[in-house]
């Protein structure tokens, strides 16, 4: 039987579901095997999602192995968000205060961040200068090599996500989001026209309607991105 198979690459964007309903929520990766499998009649469709919280370019060392063994016959990537939206704290602090260690120093900065940081976020990410957590440098170097690996060690063909608009709620708590997060997707459009994979231009989605909290999918995006998906898929004949 004929087995093929979709990665996923991301940050928790292509993971979760806002609000969550555990009865019906799905990612639209999990939307797309299952409906993929129904209309197959010969073969398997699987899905490996390599997708985790929190994920920026620099991180996907982490996974850079799986991404490349699992040898996909077709890529989506949806990673960015992370990277691009400004921030209150520096990279280093947050990987530290977001790590597994429960130390009362982990504690207590924990405790610092929540009651002194968090209240005056919009005022910190002014005061840093508006900066991401990866430069637009160093986030093109890392998009491209991404795409660069897989070309050349797998078969697969490559999907690439944009962005979501940041909404007011975003842009309110951190400023300069919205600017970074079109700046962002415009250097993963023209990465993808050099590397010929195919880029997904979602700047027409509803913040209210498709990813309320301002980051996540809401069912009803995930549903809309998986039609996209799944159009793209079948026009372009990316699995047969």
């Amino acid at each position: 039987m004929k087995i093929q198979k979709i990665v996923i690459v991301g940050n928790s964007v292509a993971l979760r579901n806002r609000p969550h309903n555990s009865l019906t929520s799905k990612n639209y990766g999990q939307i797309i095997e299952e409906k993929l499998n129904k209309e197959k009649q010969d073969g398997i469709i699987q899905v490996k999602n390599l997708a985790f919280t929190r994920a920026t370019m620099y991180d996907l060392h982490k996974v850079y192995p799986e991404i490349i063994n699992n040898y996909g016959d077709l890529y989506i990537i949806n990673i960015g968000s992370s990277d691009a939206a400004t921030r209150e704290i520096p990279r280093w602090f947050a990987d530290f205060l977001f790590s597994n260690k429960r130390s009362l120093l982990v504690k207590a900065l924990k405790a610092f961040h929540l009651y002194a940081i968090k209240p005056n976020m919009r005022f910190l990410v002014k005061l840093r200068g508006k900066r991401a957590w990866t430069s637009t440098k160093v986030f093109k170097q890392e998009y491209t090599k991404l795409l660069y690996s897989i070309q050349h060690n797998t078969n697969g063909k490559i999907i690439c996500l944009g962005i979501n608009q940041a909404n007011d709620r975003v842009e309110k708590m951190i400023p300069g989001t919205q600017k970074n997060y079109n700046k962002y997707n415009s250097i993963i459009a023209s990465i993808c026209k050099e590397k010929e994979a195919i880029y997904v231009n979602l700047d027409d989605l509803k913040s209210e309607e498709h990813y309320p909290d301002g980051v996540h999918f809401s069912e009803s995006g995930n549903k809309e991105v998986s039609e996209r998906l799944l159009d793209i898929i079948h026009n372009q004949k990316l699995l047969k």
